[in-house]
């Protein structure tokens, strides 16, 4: 999978933290991550408030090349974010537009 540009990658993801998509992307993939747990372990993402928990969890599943389901991830972690419509602009940026 292709990442986003750049500068979208360097967006933060974790506000607690200030750690942005391409730390994330890049720790998840260099100790092949499975768990939001061990992101945290090792770029800290996710140890403050678990807003971005949801988000964590999309990353994990993408580089596993799983077919992420929006409703389980908003069933699972929608409780704990803050920050509303996040989702929806990672998935229009994975998800290909019908034309």
């Amino acid at each position: 999978m292709n990442l986003p540009h750049k500068a979208q990658t360097e967006e933060v993801i974790c506000q607690c933290y200030q750690v942005n998509e391409a730390t994330i992307r890049a720790a998840i993939e260099k100790d092949n991550l499975t768990e939001i747990d061990q992101v945290t372990e090792s770029c800290e993402a996710g140890g403050g408030c678990h807003s971005c928990h949801i988000l964590l969890q999309l990353f994990i599943d993408e580089h596993q090349e799983k077919i992420t389901n929006m409703e389980n991830l908003v069933h699972d972690h929608a409780q704990k974010v803050k920050k509303r419509g996040i989702l929806s602009r990672f998935f229009n940026k994975v998800s290909p537009n019908p034309s």
